[in-house]
């Protein structure tokens, strides 16, 4: 038998899925209509339905984490208490070596870590900034030049503009690591995928302070 520690609920593998889904697709659909070029190859019909799913899918994008949140306000709560917990000596060595350690992870033995890696603490807190860019700009965006300013419906493009760059980044450095492609990480997609639960070794390795909490409390602690 092993040991399985719970971390995430429903409602959190939810809210992950539809930013998952949402965010591939917002991205897809949101090269048609910030680089012309591309609209024009792909004709004047797919490029309205293009426009019109992207509008929909950054309504779902943004409802649906919201509606998560307020059925299940405690995981928006642990998220950022979290988040903005104080660094210890241990988050700022997994910061000094983690560059090192993606390029030869046999070699080096990462510190432990608490619930959210300091690492990954710093990427979600930008992400979450970049998100409600995307929120302000979007809605700007919608209203159009008829009810906004042009020079205001222009800032807020080019903002968009910028937010998706720096969010196409962080996307593909999530996905690598969460997608377990990189290699340390090769179980890790089933607890945000999968049943939310973690193995007590993968536990140990990636979370050691928060495992070893949760071994001694035994509260969210299976055997499978």
């Amino acid at each position: 038998m092993t040991k399985y520690i719970k971390r995430h609920d429903f409602w959190a593998r939810l809210v992950h899925w539809v930013y998952a889904v949402c965010g591939l697709l917002l991205l897809f659909t949101g090269l048609f209509l910030f680089f012309p070029g591309l609209g024009k190859l792909v004709g004047a019909g797919f490029l309205v339905g293009t426009t019109s799913a992207h509008k929909v899918l950054g309504i779902i994008f943004v409802v649906v984490p919201i509606l998560g949140y307020l059925i299940k306000p405690s995981n928006l709560t642990h998220a950022f208490k979290n988040l903005f917990a104080r660094w210890d000596k241990d988050d700022v060595d997994f910061m000094k070596f983690f560059p090192l350690y993606l390029f030869n992870p046999k070699k080096y033995h990462m510190p432990k870590q608490h619930y959210i890696k300091s690492g990954q603490r710093a990427s979600d807190i930008v992400m979450y900034l970049l998100i409600f860019a995307f929120m302000m700009t979007g809605v700007l965006m919608l209203l159009g030049t008829t009810i906004i300013p042009t020079w205001l419906f222009a800032a807020a493009k080019f903002i968009h503009q910028i937010a998706t760059a720096v969010f196409m980044i962080l996307i593909v450095v999530h996905i690598f690591l969460g997608a377990g492609i990189f290699q340390p990480y090769r179980r890790l997609p089933r607890v945000m995928f999968g049943d939310g639960y973690v193995s007590e070794s993968d536990a140990l390795y990636h979370w050691g302070h928060w495992a070893e909490k949760e071994l001694a409390s035994g509260e969210n602690v299976v055997e499978k």
